[in-house]
């Protein structure tokens, strides 16, 4: 499910010419994945679209993508590529606006909710959701971990008191004193709520690095 410090000089200076959020999600990328295990398809899509991803290992486990070529934007390419298999994204309510949560098509869509989060057992989509934002923050408030000039597969639990359980990370970002940050970082971040009882377990979050061109993470996230 899929749901990015210091921002670059250049984005201060160039802020007049980043692409609105609008305009970022209805842009044409060029893509070329072919039919693959789904996690293995959503990382080749996050390299491709510039968009980063929150899912949980048990939710993709045994799902194929349906392949993807040609010029889409990145909203469409998705849909392209979750056909068939039973999933479909969401873009959370909190984070950054560019990121996205996978769910169950079945499942039904968490209602909006202003002030107190449902609990959690109510509103199992919206956990994930929440808790991207969580780590989201969590990494864009420490300079070492700020999102925008590194790549990193993080992979986690959160246990019942809310806390991030058994952080590790599925290759080095490219500096090891960030890796060590990053795995400090995510065992700090506790959810106000336990999760739902049914969630599956571990999950996987995708951070990519921006381009010259891409708004920053962090000053993007709502």
């Amino acid at each position: 499910m899929v749901c990015t410090l210091a921002t670059p000089a250049w984005a201060a200076d160039n802020a007049m010419q980043q692409p609105s959020a609008t305009e970022a999600a209805t842009a044409q990328l060029d893509f070329d994945i072919p039919a693959l295990p789904l996690d293995e398809a959503l990382g080749r899509y996050a390299a491709q679209s510039r968009r980063s991803t929150l899912f949980r290992s048990a939710t993709v486990q045994g799902r194929i993508s349906s392949a993807v070529r040609g010029r889409h934007s990145p909203e469409s390419a998705l849909r392209l590529l979750l056909e068939g298999t039973g999933l479909v994204a969401e873009r959370p309510e909190e984070g950054p606006a560019e990121a996205f949560v996978l769910k169950e098509a079945t499942a039904p869509a968490p209602p909006p909710v202003l002030g107190n989060a449902p609990a959690a057992d109510e509103d199992d989509d919206g956990y994930d959701a929440r808790l991207q934002a969580r780590v989201w923050a969590a990494l864009c408030a420490n300079p070492r971990t700020a999102p925008g000039s590194y790549r990193s597969l993080l992979r986690f639990e959160v246990d019942a008191a809310g806390s991030i359980l058994r952080p590790r990370l599925l290759g080095s970002s490219g500096d090891g004193g960030r890796d060590a940050a990053l795995l400090d970082t995510l065992r700090g971040v506790r959810m106000d709520q336990p999760p739902p009882a049914a969630m599956p377990q571990p999950l996987t979050m995708i951070v990519l690095p921006r381009t010259r061109r891409d708004a920053p993470y962090c000053n993007a996230a709502r």
